[in-house]
């Protein structure tokens, strides 16, 4: 089988910007399903120790009349599990912001993607349409105002 003849100055071709964002864009949501799995860990173990502060809380009502040091033994190890319960909540709820902002992200880049590769030259007002569209976006998802982002 011959060979084609190879061009020896012949340059690569550079990705064009909608590819960029397009990769851009699977990036980001393989990132957030990524976070998917210890989410779900973090959210079980916030169940489970909700659960033994509840159950550490009966203890502690029942022994209130006993020994003072297993009852001060119990107070500490409730307000300490207590205390990593909220901490696993408010991990939690960060992990659903950060996925409602990603999310939000991916949209607009999908919508920057589709809006150049259409082809067509792009007119002020259709770019200041687009620039509206994302920022409603941003301010769905409860992002900063104060971002000028055209």
């Amino acid at each position: 089988m011959p060979e084609l003849p190879v061009k020896p100055n012949a340059a690569p071709r550079p990705p064009s910007a909608v590819a960029l964002l397009r990769v851009i864009t699977a990036q980001i949501e393989t990132a957030l399903q990524e976070t998917n799995a210890p989410a779900t860990t973090l959210v079980e173990t916030a169940h489970s120790l909700n659960d033994a502060t509840q159950t550490l809380a009966r203890c502690i009502a029942d022994f209130s009349g006993s020994p003072v040091r297993v009852f001060q033994d119990l107070m500490v190890l409730h307000d300490d599990l207590h205390a990593r319960s909220g901490k696993a909540v408010a991990a939690i709820q960060f992990h659903d912001r950060l996925v409602q902002a990603l999310t939000h992200v991916c949209s607009s880049l999908t919508r920057l993607s589709d809006f150049i590769s259409s082809g067509s030259p792009k007119s002020a007002a259709e770019w200041s349409e687009l620039a509206e569209r994302v920022r409603a976006a941003q301010h769905q998802s409860g992002g900063s105002t104060n971002v000028e982002l055209f």
